[in-house]
């Protein structure tokens, strides 16, 4: 299971476009663009109180990325920010 800041997280969403998850992306994550959530977490199996890390490139998706999937119900949703300040606190399983 992979960690962020030393804490297991049952899903890692990069918010980016293809294209970007596509040029580079964290170990294990799986891409959702963030004009696709929440419908796009639709199959993974997650619950309401899944925890679940998003980033993006610079921070804003990420940002607006939580904040829609709390509204849908969704508690435990970790902001990353952008891919390189999430980087570092993050370890692939």
């Amino acid at each position: 299971m992979p960690t962020f800041r030393n804490r297991p997280v049952d899903a890692v969403i990069d918010v980016r476009s293809k294209l970007e998850f596509w040029m580079g992306h964290l170990e294990g994550a799986t891409n959702v663009p963030v004009d696709r959530l929440p419908e796009g977490l639709d199959g993974l199996g997650l619950t309401p109180k899944s925890r679940i890390l998003v980033y993006c490139a610079s921070g804003m998706r990420s940002a607006q990325a939580a904040s829609i999937l709390k509204a849908a119900g969704y508690a435990n949703v970790v902001d990353g920010g952008g891919i390189g300040a999430a980087s570092q606190d993050y370890a692939a399983a």
